[in-house]
C-alpha cells in the first residue's frame, strides 16, 4: 500500500514559525496518488497563505471534506472553492440550504454525506454523527498500519466517533488526529483510557482538544502522542 502523508496546514499552534495560526484546523491528506483537504480554518487570508508557504497548490486538490458547520472549520473556504474544475466538495448532510444553494450559485459539485462513504481507494467520509443539533463527519484513511481517524471537532464525542468508524469499517486503528473538543470535559482520564482500551496506537489531539487534555495524551501515549501545528507532516 501507498505511503500516507498529513501535512497540517492550519490550527491553533505552529509547528512552523513561519506560517500563521488562527482558531481553526486543516489539513491536506495524500493518499494513494490523490489528495484531499479537509476542513478550511477560520480565514481565508490566512489559509491561502499558508498553502502558498507550504508549496501547495488547491488546483491540485480532488476532493475538499467538511466535517461541520462551524465558522472555524468552513471560513476558509472561499479560498479554494473552485480552483479546481474537478474538485468535488463532501459535507454532511444536515448541512443548511442556505449553504447548499451558495455552492449551487458556485458552481461547486457537491455531495451530501449521511452513512460512510468511500471516496476514493482507502480514504472514506461519514458517517454523519451527532444529536438533533449540530452533526459532524469524520475522514478515515486506510493505511497499511491500521486507520487513520482525522476530526474537525468531534463534537458527537471523540470515543463516540471512534467506535462508530471501528465498528463500520472493522479495522484497526493506528492514529487519531485532530480536535477533540474536550477544553471542558469531565473524565479526561476515562476518555485517554478509551483510546487505548479500542486499540487505537497514536494520538494527536489538537484544536478545541485543550491544553489539559493534550497533556494527558502526551503523558499517556508517550512516544506515541503527535504534538501537532501548523506546518507538521506525518507520514505513514
Amino acid at each position: 500500500m501507498d505511503k500516507t502523508k498529513i501535512s497540517i496546514i492550519y490550527d491553533n499552534q505552529l509547528h512552523d514559525k513561519g506560517l500563521q495560526s488562527g482558531w481553526g484546523f486543516s489539513c491536506l491528506v495524500e493518499h494513494s496518488g490523490k489528495k484531499i483537504l479537509f476542513d478550511t480554518g477560520d480565514n481565508a487570508e490566512k489559509l491561502e497563505s499558508n498553502l502558498k508557504n507550504l508549496q501547495i497548490n488547491p488546483q491540485d486538490f480532488e476532493a475538499i471534506v467538511l466535517s461541520h458547520n462551524h465558522w472555524d472549520h468552513t471560513g476558509g473556504l472561499n479560498a479554494i472553492v473552485g480552483k479546481s474544475k474537478t474538485c468535488k466538495l463532501y459535507f454532511g448532510k444536515s448541512y443548511p440550504a442556505n449553504f447548499q444553494d451558495r455552492m449551487k450559485l458556485q458552481g461547486v459539485n457537491f455531495i451530501l454525506v449521511e452513512d460512510v462513504r468511500k471516496i476514493f481507494e482507502g480514504i472514506f467520509a461519514g458517517p454523519e454523527m451527532g444529536a438533533l443539533g449540530l452533526k459532524e463527519i469524520p475522514l478515515t484513511v486506510q493505511t497499511d498500519k491500521g486507520l487513520v481517524i482525522i476530526t474537525g471537532c468531534a463534537h458527537p464525542g471523540i470515543v463516540n466517533m471512534i467506535k462508530k468508524i471501528k465498528e463500520e469499517l472493522d479495522k484497526d486503528i493506528y492514529l487519531v488526529l485532530g480536535g477533540f473538543h474536550l477544553g471542558m470535559s469531565f473524565g479526561l482520564n476515562s476518555i485517554v483510557e478509551d483510546f487505548k482500551k479500542l486499540g487505537v496506537k497514536k494520538a494527536g489531539p489538537c484544536h478545541c482538544s485543550g491544553a489539559r487534555a493534550i497533556n494527558l495524551f502526551k503523558k499517556r501515549f508517550k512516544e506515541d502522542f503527535i504534538r501537532v501545528g501548523a506546518g507538521l507532516t506525518i507520514e505513514i
